[in-house]
């Protein structure tokens, strides 16, 4: 098995994905037009991809990538037939069921034309060489962000196509909330109880609130602790990937999950934490029921917008302070688009994503998608931080690095949030969570070693 030097993704990411937004400002555009479109269809005969006509490309992609609210990604599909005459039949599934369904796609052998995956150490699980087309040689690889460029590549190849953004995850708070009781971030989990505590004595709902019904969201936690565990335990990445450290082994991880099952049994993640639908964050925070939640950089623009006088583009975020956490974690840049390297079809693939890269079409995606506006993938779009964003930072004395679900081989959210759920309802220890994580992982390189 061929070893992959995450640190090098690391050490990159820190020097760069923070830096390119100054250098993208100058190339950003005050005018956005619309997605290019001639409002033709291509003429019969004409050339859709491999010299064929009637091409229909499928596309299969997690709901959550796709659905924000937004429309912009079918209106640019349909932008691309207009011009083209090549269909995209997108299918979108599940968020909780996408891994198996693709994983179940691809071993009967009906693979998509594109999919969508995690960028980083997280594509590893869907055999990249042997499904992933390289891409290096398309134009505008030439105009990735930096760490657009490192998140996609792999085995020196870049194989994917990413319009996400560096992002991170902290937990956003309500700054108004804390000002009316006099808290301050809290940096121990102790600090964190006594804030929580003191919001519940004055009414406040719900201090944490916990997106439960969710299986992966619970996962994210754990996620983010991994910048922490690799600086107590260095190379720690490095290690997990070559099988030559074991989650059981690492006693941080065990401390942080005995505190996350603390938190969950003081009650401070609410009733019915266990039964709340992801879009139930926006009215509990939006309304101020709840006072802090587990989010991405970008999310209260979004609660912004539902509740507009919630306050929220004024919120800050910290890192999650449980088992001495003082780092901001981030991802690799998201998801990414890959074509499938064996496609009938790939040309035509090739002409998607090339539509979708230009420089126009790019601004009227990020302008529907303002999720990801704060560090883009391009160098084409300007960068528009969140204070949540800035804020993270600030909080984050210990620095920052990659979180475990773009640097930790076969690491996968969804199950790894059923073991944690397991925990919290007490049918599952720490230890037993941290050795079922590993039996799992086990089981997926010896498939791949075989």
């Amino acid at each position: 098995m061929k070893k992959i030097n995450v640190k090098v993704w690391i050490t990159s990411l820190l020097v760069l994905c923070f830096v390119v937004a100054l250098a993208a400002c100058g190339s950003g555009s005050g005018n956005k037009p619309s997605p290019t479109n001639n409002n033709t269809q291509a003429p019969e005969g004409a050339d859709t991809g491999g010299d064929k006509k009637n091409v229909t490309l499928t596309f299969v992609s997690s709901q959550n990538w796709m659905n924000k609210g937004s429309k912009v990604d079918s209106e640019l599909i349909e932008a691309f037939t207009k011009e083209t005459g090549i269909n995209v039949d997108l299918q979108v599934v599940p968020d909780d069921q996408y891994t198996n369904v693709l994983k179940t796609k691809m071993a009967s052998g009906e693979v998509p034309d594109i999919f969508m995956v995690g960028a980083g150490a997280g594509a590893q699980k869907y055999l990249p060489e042997k499904y992933f087309a390289d891409l290096s040689n398309e134009e505008w690889v030439g105009r990735y962000a930096p760490y657009a460029k490192t998140g996609t590549t792999i085995n020196d190849k870049v194989s994917g196509f990413m319009t996400w953004n560096v992002d991170g995850w902290g937990i956003l708070y309500n700054v108004e909330l804390f000002k009316k009781y006099d808290l301050s971030v809290p940096k121990t989990m102790d600090e964190l109880m006594q804030v929580s505590d003191v919001l519940k004595e004055n009414g406040v709902e719900t201090p944490l609130y916990m997106l439960g019904k969710e299986a992966w969201y619970w996962a994210v936690w754990f996620s983010q602790f991994g910048p922490k565990a690799e600086q107590a335990n260095p190379g720690l990445y490095d290690k997990l990937n070559n099988q030559e450290l074991k989650f059981a082994d690492v006693k941080e991880f065990e401390t942080f999950l005995t505190e996350y099952k603390t938190l969950y049994d003081k009650g401070y993640f609410g009733k019915n934490s266990l039964s709340n639908p992801w879009d139930s964050g926006y009215e509990a925070m939006g309304t101020g029921k709840a006072a802090m939640l587990l989010m991405y950089q970008s999310y209260q623009s979004e609660v912004a917008e539902k509740y507009p006088d919630s306050k929220a583009t004024e919120w800050e975020m910290f890192p999650i302070p449980l088992a001495g956490n003082d780092m901001y974690s981030h991802s690799a840049g998201g998801n990414m688009r890959v074509a499938y390297k064996d496609s009938k079809n790939l040309d035509s693939v090739k002409k998607f994503f090339d539509f979708l890269a230009k420089p126009e079409n790019l601004n009227t995606f990020y302008d529907g998608r303002p999720d990801l506006e704060s560090n883009p993938s391009f160098v084409d779009v300007e960068s528009k931080p969140s204070q949540a964003g800035k804020t993270i930072i600030e909080n984050s004395p210990g620095g920052q690095g990659l979180d475990m679900e773009y640097g930790v081989l076969y690491w996968d959210n969804t199950i790894i949030g059923k073991y944690i759920q397991e925990l919290m309802l007490g049918s599952k220890t720490p230890m037993q969570v941290l050795e079922a994580i590993d039996s799992d992982r086990q089981k997926s390189f010896d498939a791949l070693n075989q």
